[in-house]
């Protein structure tokens, strides 16, 4: 893909950042006046439902499927292509996805529907595996699309010419199968840079949970994906955007959590009920923060992990001591996920408490061999000069963050510094 000329997402725009300043943060939470969800379905016969209601719903000459998936999970589509071949459904496997969706991979895979036209996606992976699929379905539904400039309310007009989109996880953290949001990377910026969409109609059609597709995840894969549901959650919770829809999302996200996610880095593949209630925190948490807002410590993630090529779920989940502790100046939610890390909070003053309970949320992580600060993290190691002299740099992706334009506190560059400075050898914030 040749270079183009450097274009911005619409909220890294001036006059947006202005306008959201001015309505004080949480006022566009107003806006938040539905709840979106897939169809999720899960349990032994989950496939047998899909297949069962495709066959019911679909002509024959719409009876083709596009399967996307990486050069990973490409190894599951054939069990999904004999499911379909079952009500005479054709379908085409595409595994051209690469990690944290370049636009490159968006423009191969449209060229793939232009000859093939689907009118079915089959999205079988992690996050970047279903965020690409979103992706795809604008550009081949609606080619004069900018991607920059989706803006998350009014109507993009899709399910034209794809009419089911379906997401089958085979990580248990990003939570994408359920959410209205998709993470590309825009590769013409140096170095790249997350680009966030996030739309209605991007929310898939169908979410299945198949136990199998996940039950194999390595150590490392299930620690960081089970830290990025665990953000997702938190940072949503504390971030002051719930309701009483996404709160019960969000708790009981981390109740699962903290319960299961050990049992299944531990364990692996010998406990499938951990790896089952895996699965459904995170698509919990996906439903919660998607319909709310994720904290900021995804627009730090997000940043660090693009400058200094980190995991995005170890990113996240690192940060969030950080998010909680800075998002606790202005609100006191994170007290009612206190009895969710064992803490009694009986004739303890908010100091006490609070110490308690952040110290309670970085032992669960370094539970899971987890990092809470930047020099701790392993892979890759990180160089203390290079970190520092990379600070502009992850301050201004971190700035220019969807995240980070929806906090509820007040921020900029010089308390965004502070927080990057903060986070390379663990000190708790203060300000």
């Amino acid at each position: 893909m040749e270079n183009e000329p450097e274009q911005i997402a619409f909220y890294e725009s001036d006059m947006i950042k202005d306008l959201i300043g001015a309505l004080k943060g949480r006022a566009p939470a107003g806006l938040m006046a539905s709840f979106r969800t897939a169809q999720i379905l899960f349990g032994i016969a989950a496939l047998n439902q899909l297949s069962g209601f495709l066959d019911a719903s679909l002509e024959e000459e719409d009876r083709r499927a596009l399967i996307i998936t990486d050069d990973f999970t490409v190894k599951f589509a054939s069990q999904i292509s004999k499911e379909l071949n079952k009500i005479n459904m054709s379908s085409k496997v595409w595994s051209g996805v690469k990690p944290e969706a370049p636009f490159d991979t968006i423009e191969e895979a449209v060229k793939i529907c232009e000859d093939f036209k689907p009118k079915i996606f089959v999205a079988i992976g992690g996050g970047s595996v279903i965020d690409t699929a979103k992706a795809v379905m604008i550009k081949y539904e609606k080619p004069e699309t900018n991607l920059y400039m989706i803006l998350p309310f009014g109507s993009l007009g899709l399910r034209k010419k794809i009419k089911y989109l379906i997401a089958i996880p085979t990580t248990s953290g990003t939570g994408s199968e359920v959410t209205s949001a998709a993470m590309l990377t825009d590769i013409n910026r140096d170095p790249p840079k997350k680009l966030a969409l996030a739309h209605s109609e991007l929310v898939p059609d169908f979410a299945v949970l198949i136990t199998d597709f996940v039950k194999d995840m390595p150590p490392f894969l299930t620690m960081a994906t089970g830290l990025d549901a665990l953000a997702h959650a938190a940072g949503a919770y504390v971030s002051s955007w719930g309701n009483p829809l996404t709160d019960a999302m969000n708790i009981y996200a981390i109740k699962e959590i903290i319960t299961y996610l050990p049992r299944a880095y531990k364990y692996g593949a010998k406990d499938i009920e951990a790896r089952l209630h895996m699965q459904l925190a995170a698509l919990m948490a996906g439903l919660g923060f998607s319909n709310s807002r994720v904290g900021i410590d995804h627009a730090l993630g997000h940043s660090l992990g693009k400058v200094c090529r980190v995991h995005h779920g170890l990113c996240v989940g690192m940060f969030l001591p950080y998010t909680i502790a800075f998002q606790a100046k202005i609100s006191e939610r994170w007290k009612d996920l206190c009895p969710l890390f064992g803490i009694d909070s009986k004739n303890k003053d908010n100091d006490e408490l609070f110490i308690e309970f952040l110290q309670n949320v970085k032992d669960f992580i370094y539970s899971l061999d987890g990092p809470v600060c930047v020099k701790e993290i392993k892979n890759p190691v990180i160089n203390e000069e290079e970190y520092h002299k990379n600070l502009d740099l992850l301050v201004n992706y971190a700035e220019n963050d969807a995240v980070a334009l929806l906090s509820s506190r007040y921020i900029d560059k010089e308390i965004l510094k502070r927080m990057f400075e903060y986070a390379w050898d663990g000190r708790t914030i203060d300000f």
